[in-house]
């Protein structure tokens, strides 16, 4: 898949509340003060995506404005109409 079908992919799953957080994104974002209705902020309304690093913990990485409109960057993997957030 093509980053802008995968941004239109994330955008829309997200909006559908489609989203899970593993473990280390979850100490992550509660370490950082954040919580995920600012992740889901930051998917649905993604303006950045590019394809993640060769370490292949993630496939995208996308940037985005949380509810305060800071910007978020959050590394996941699309698997099975989930996104799975796997960085924050």
């Amino acid at each position: 898949m093509d980053s802008a079908k995968a941004l239109r992919v994330i955008r829309g799953l997200a909006r559908a509340n489609r989203i899970r957080l593993t473990a280390h994104a979850d100490r992550e974002a509660a370490e950082c003060g954040t919580s995920r209705p600012h992740i889901r902020c930051a998917l649905v309304n993604a303006k950045r995506i590019r394809a993640s690093g060769p370490d292949r913990a993630s496939d995208w990485t996308v940037a985005g404005p949380d509810l305060d409109g800071d910007e978020l960057q959050i590394a996941l993997i699309i698997e099975d109409g989930l996104l799975i957030i796997t960085v924050y």
